[in-house]
C-alpha cells in the first residue's frame, strides 16, 4: 500500500487554496506507477517523494499530473516540505529539494513553508499581448500598465489591469493562443497595500485557472521591480498576492523580494499549509 496525504496550500482552511497530492515514499514507484496514481487522486498536481541523486539536495520530488510529468516541483514545494515535517521524514528548518535536476532552497515548517529562489531574472523579450488579451476576454484598453514575461524559473505573461477587468475575464480555452503563450498572469496591484489580486489561467500546462502559483507570485517580484511599483530601489520588500477567489478557494501568497540597484536579485514565497485528508492507496499493479 502507497501512504498519501493531501494538502491544501497557501490556505489554512480545508478546501481553499491549491489541493496538492504528496506520496511520503514513492521509492519503489515506477513512472507508469506514479502517473496511474495522479490519474486516481485527479489533483492538479501529485508529489511523489523520492532519494536524492545530486550532491546536497535533501530529498528528491518528481511532480505528477493525471497527464504527465511537470519538471519543476517549485509550485509543490511549499506543500511537500510541511507534509514530510508533518510526517517525521524532514527536520523544520532549511532543506533543498531536488526535481527536475534542480535544486530549491525550502524553509520547511509543519504548519507553512517558504521558497527561496535567487539569482538573475529572466531576460525581457519582446511579444505581442494583444492576443492573449483576446484570448482572456480582454482589450488593450483593460491594461493598466506594460504587459512583460517576467520569473526566475519558468517565464509569466503578466498582463497588469484593473480590477473590473480582472473580475470579468474569462479564458477562451480554444483560442490558439496558448499553444505559443501557455499562460496569462492578470494583476491587478494596490499599491497602498502592497497586494496583489492575480488570476492565472493556464491552458497551455493543462490548468484552466490556477487557484494559487508560488512560481507567478515569485515573478511579480520581477515584474514590480521592472515596473518600480515598489517603496525603493534597495533592498527587501514585502508584499502579498490574493488569488483563488474566483474559483471558490481563496489563496493567500506572502512573498518577498531583494532589490540591487532597482533589479531583482531574489524573491521568497511563504504559503500557509493546511492537511485536508491523508490514507492509503493500492500499488499499481500489484494484486
Amino acid at each position: 500500500m502507497i501512504a498519501y496525504e493531501i494538502v491544501d496550500m497557501f490556505t489554512d482552511t480545508p478546501y481553499g487554496g491549491c489541493a496538492l497530492g504528496v506520496v511520503l515514499d514513492a521509492a519503489g514507484l515506477s513512472t507508469a506507477d506514479m502517473l496511474a496514481v495522479a490519474r486516481e487522486t485527479a489533483l492538479t498536481e501529485t508529489a511523489f517523494v523520492v532519494p536524492p541523486g545530486l550532491p546536497g539536495s535533501t530529498y528528491g520530488v518528481r511532480v505528477m499530473t493525471p497527464a504527465g510529468e511537470s519538471p519543476f516541483g517549485g509550485h509543490s514545494a511549499v506543500g511537500t516540505a510541511s507534509a514530510l515535517v508533518r510526517a517525521g521524514r524532514l527536520a523544520a528548518g532549511e532543506a533543498v529539494q531536488e526535481c527536475g535536476g534542480r535544486q530549491l532552497t525550502v524553509v520547511a515548517g509543519a504548519d507553512g513553508s517558504t521558497v527561496r529562489v535567487a539569482g538573475e531574472p529572466l531576460a525581457l523579450p519582446q511579444w505581442d499581448p494583444g492576443p492573449l488579451l483576446a484570448a482572456c476576454g480582454l482589450t488593450d484598453a483593460d491594461l493598466t500598465g506594460a504587459p512583460q514575461l517576467a520569473g526566475f524559473g519558468p517565464a509569466f505573461h503578466v498582463l497588469p489591469v484593473d480590477a473590473q477587468a480582472l473580475a470579468r475575464a474569462s479564458a477562451d480555452l480554444s483560442d490558439p493562443v496558448w499553444a505559443d503563450c501557455a499562460d496569462a498572469v492578470l494583476v491587478a496591484w494596490d499599491a497602498a497595500n502592497s497586494t496583489a489580486r492575480v488570476r492565472v489561467f493556464a491552458p497551455g500546462y493543462g490548468m484552466p485557472e490556477d487557484p494559487a502559483c508560488a512560481s507567478a507570485a515569485l515573478g511579480l517580484g520581477v515584474w514590480l521591480a521592472r515596473e518600480k511599483a515598489l517603496s525603493s530601489t534597495e533592498g527587501r520588500h514585502s508584499y502579498e498576492v490574493r488569488q483563488g477567489e474566483d474559483l471558490g478557494r481563496p489563496a493567500t501568497l506572502s512573498c518577498t523580494v531583494d532589490l540591487v540597484e532597482g533589479h531583482a536579485r531574489a524573491a521568497t514565497v511563504h504559503g500557509r499549509v493546511t492537511a485536508t485528508a491523508s490514507g492509503r492507496m493500492a500499488h499499481p499493479g500489484r494484486p
